[in-house]
């Protein structure tokens, strides 16, 4: 009997919260709703879906502009659906070179990663990221993604190593100071 009075009491105090806080929450949302242009006369008919309707036909034109990209900024991708997503992209110098499968420049597993997987065109071996991390080099490759799955010795820590299929590919592109951009 005593519990079933503090439940009563526990849904009247809770009951008297919500109807006090429904004012200042509502009049929260009207200043929002206003703030973005919505129309409140097709709102007050009582729809719901008036409501969405008008929010989303009072669309700025600027906002089809597209920003700039620039290094350590936000700009827009367009995801697989159609969807435009935010993506964070910083850039960082560092020194890039060439490696392959060679036991004399991995371990004794020279055709897989440190992450577990087969080694392929696009992979890097790095210490300054975590695995999974993807990369660009555009000042070489411009657009083509590259993706951290490996690891160079402790020594090197600002350090980018491309896979390659043959050793001639690696020595080709030697060892030099670039600038990456990271996809986040």
């Amino acid at each position: 009997m005593n519990t079933s009075k503090q439940l009563l009491i526990a849904v009247y105090v809770l009951i008297a919260i919500s109807i006090a806080t429904v004012s200042p929450a509502q009049a929260g949302f009207m200043d929002w709703f206003k703030s973005i242009g919505a129309k409140s006369d097709q709102a007050q008919n009582g729809s719901f879906d008036s409501l969405y309707a008008s929010v989303l036909a009072e669309q700025p034109d600027e906002a089809e502009e597209s920003p700039a990209l620039l290094a350590n900024a936000i700009a827009p991708v367009n995801a697989p659906s159609g969807i435009t997503t935010k993506t964070l992209r910083r850039t960082y110098t560092v020194q890039l070179s060439g490696y392959n499968s060679e036991v004399a420049q991995t371990d004794d597993s020279p055709f897989i990663t440190a992450k577990g997987t087969h080694v392929r065109w696009g992979i890097v071996a790095s210490n300054m990221f975590p695995f999974g991390t993807v990369i660009k080099i555009p000042s070489l490759y411009g657009d083509q993604i590259f993706v951290v799955e490996d690891r160079m010795n402790t020594r090197y820590q600002q350090n980018v190593d491309i896979w390659f299929e043959s050793k001639a590919e690696a020595l080709k592109l030697g060892r030099r100071t670039v600038q990456i951009e990271v996809i986040q």
